[in-house]
């Protein structure tokens, strides 16, 4: 878990979750990963199953742990349905990681109906046919459905970005895609963090973002064909384009730019090989235009950052 930690501080990934091991830990061994962890910038969150959050006392017990060491957040498991005493169990949960100040993400749970509204420290929740399930065969066109179905809900922890076998037919750059097109202020990705250092387009996936200050669907889109959205944080722009069964040729105009010059970081499919990237640096403005040809199952990601701007937005 310290490597883990090491490695997220190198990408610039805030947090670091720790399964449910951490309960044969001391209280000096759980103090001793926080410490290390924040030394390297990042802090972390801790797996509990549900059953064993079903007392107030058990609540107040555990919450007030994570908080006593250190710990920011919690990922609580196994709800399973949707029966009154687990709706009720939500809200309890939520209520007393609040009074702690601890975060939480609901996972094995119904999909979201507003709670966030009311307790913002649930940042996020599964409800999803996620990357986490290894059965699934097409996942290029479940991808390009979900964004126009389950994501109007709310947030999901779909546990994107995966560079090996679990991606199905679908492509790195189509995997990359998702981190920008799924919605999710706790973005937990799936791939090893090496294995994003490892990765040609490791420097954009550092800076893409999980919440953002604008959103535009891209007429390009088609429910189960293409998901293509451009999403702004601060004056970086996004476009990340995931595409289902077919491949395609599409045209993107970028009207979206301001009247700006832009440096353009563009990650584009490899014509042959799915487990593989090609890199593109442009300069561009709102004027010009982009050709994106996208293998079955493929995808395309661009970054744009105002000429002269000291860089890319951080993960926030």
């Amino acid at each position: 878990m310290k490597e883990f930690s090491r490695l997220a501080g190198q990408l610039g990934f805030e947090y670091n979750v720790v399964e449910g091991f951490w309960q044969r830990w001391t209280e000096a061994q759980m103090r001793e990963l926080v410490d290390y962890s924040k030394q390297q910038n990042v802090r972390l969150w801790f797996w509990k199953h549900s059953r064993n959050l079903r007392t107030p006392q058990a609540r107040e017990d555990f919450f007030a742990l994570l908080n006593r060491v250190g710990v920011v957040g919690a990922k609580i498991d196994f709800f399973d349905h949707e029966a009154k005493e687990i709706i009720d169990l939500y809200q309890a949960l939520l209520r007393t990681s609040a009074e702690h100040e601890i975060m939480v993400e609901f996972h094995g749970a119904n999909k979201p109906a507003g709670e966030a509204r009311t307790w913002p420290n649930e940042m996020t929740r599964e409800a999803i046919r996620g990357l986490e399930n290894r059965s699934m065969s097409l996942r290029s066109k479940h991808n390009t459905t979900l964004p126009f179905t389950r994501f109007l809900a709310g947030h999901a922890d779909y546990t994107p970005v995966h560079f090996g076998e679990r991606r199905r037919e679908t492509s790195w750059s189509h995997q990359i895609a998702s981190a920008i097109v799924f919605t999710s202020p706790l973005m937990i990705y799936g791939a090893h963090p090496k294995h994003i250092l490892e990765n040609p387009a490791a420097e954009l996936i550092k800076t893409i973002p999980t919440v953002w200050d604008e959103t535009i669907v891209l007429p390009q889109s088609e429910i189960g064909e293409v998901a293509a959205f451009a999403r702004r944080s601060g004056d970086v722009w996004f476009v990340g384009i995931m595409n289902g069964l077919m491949g395609r040729r599409i045209r993107i105009h970028v009207h979206f730019l301001d009247g700006r010059n832009y440096r353009a970081m563009l990650v584009r499919d490899q014509k042959d090989e799915p487990a593989a990237v090609k890199i593109e640096n442009v300069s561009i403005s709102r004027e010009h235009s982009l050709v994106i040809k996208m293998r079955a199952g493929g995808g395309f990601v661009a970054r744009f950052n105002p000429a002269g701007s000291a860089g890319a937005s951080r993960p926030s």
